[in-house]
């Protein structure tokens, strides 16, 4: 695959506008318009013209590009390059008002990270006990809604390590790699997946990094079977920063032991559960709401998992507020 062809097509077909707009974070296609993500003013409707007719061909060529099948009996098209992720669905499982359509949702990543200068984002002591947590080098995952702010935490975390710390981070764009600083005072490596190789997954890779004497693991998301594989690398004693989605902060426990038992028939949720307790630290809730018409996003909870399952809340907005 020529990521950069990819990039060169898209960056000058319909979506140069949007893309030459550093706050959009999303672009969708519904089957009949465009939508963006606007990290201040949330979900707008672009005002560009455009038919399913060309969506159909602007897809098509990405997938050329990537040498990836897009058809009837391949409906879905997944592929990464620079710092988009495009996912998107043949007109075959697509329906507009009745009618054939294809739709696609592109995410987009940006350098740095915003989240430092957000005023609203880090609340109390919220910024100091995740310092303090980096300086231990102890496990942090990061959950929340969709759009809610995981991976800019992330990256600011990454950029708050401290200097020559040997990291691996291992994600499917470039987004992590970035917001890497100028300087190069980390020891950062990048490692991109390929779904298509077994041998360049999620989960091969994080095994893989164990090999490499990281001091810590980024790992963009867990969204499945990997988790197996980041959990015996904590239990190797490698700590990890990541992301995933979850309803709640005392619901990520939960979440990361049934993502784990899919990367085997023979795993026991329990046992999975019962190792997550005692080797993940450091758990981080985010919030993302929507007032006058602006997007606000903020770390909601903060809270150390126990061994024994128990989560000790250390930060708490809504207790923070309601002692004010």
């Amino acid at each position: 695959m020529d990521k950069s062809r990819i990039v060169t097509y898209v960056e000058a077909s319909f979506l140069a506008p949007l893309l030459a707009k550093d706050t959009i974070t999303d672009i969708s296609w519904n089957g009949e318009a465009l939508f963006y993500e606007d990290r201040a003013q949330g979900r707008k409707k672009a005002k560009i013209p455009v038919t399913n007719m060309q969506v159909g061909d602007f897809l098509r060529q990405i997938s050329n590009y990537a040498e990836a099948q897009f058809t009837y009996l391949n409906p879905i098209l997944d592929v990464s390059f620079g710092r988009y992720r495009l996912n998107a669905d043949f007109f075959s499982i697509v329906r507009m008002r009745d009618e054939k359509a294809f739709s696609f949702c592109l995410r987009i990543g940006h350098p740095g990270s915003v989240v430092g200068e957000d005023p609203d984002f880090f609340p109390g002591k919220t910024k100091r006990l995740l310092f303090e947590a980096l300086s231990r080098r102890e496990t942090i995952v990061i959950a929340g809604e969709t759009g809610s702010g995981k991976t800019e935490l992330q990256k600011y975390l990454l950029m708050n390590l401290p200097s020559a710390t040997r990291v691996i981070a291992i994600d499917n764009v470039e987004e992590l790699e970035l917001c890497r600083e100028e300087e190069g005072t980390l020891d950062f490596t990048s490692w991109h997946v390929d779904d298509r190789n077994p041998r360049a997954s999620f989960s091969a890779l994080i095994q893989n990094a164990l090999r490499n004497n990281p001091d810590y693991l980024l790992v963009a998301e867990i969204r499945g079977e990997e988790m197996y594989a980041a959990l015996q690398a904590l239990m190797s004693g490698n700590p990890m920063i990541t992301t995933t989605h979850a309803a709640s902060m005392a619901l990520i426990p939960h979440r990361l032991a049934r993502l784990a038992q899919t990367g085997g028939t023979n795993l026991v949720y329990e046992d999975l559960l019962g190792d997550i307790n005692k080797h993940v630290s450091l758990l981080v809730y985010l919030k993302k709401e929507t007032k006058n018409n602006r997007v606000h996003r903020y770390i909601q909870e903060i809270g150390r998992l126990l061994p024994s399952g128990e989560i000790i809340t250390l930060f708490s907005l809504k207790h923070a507020q309601e002692e004010l």
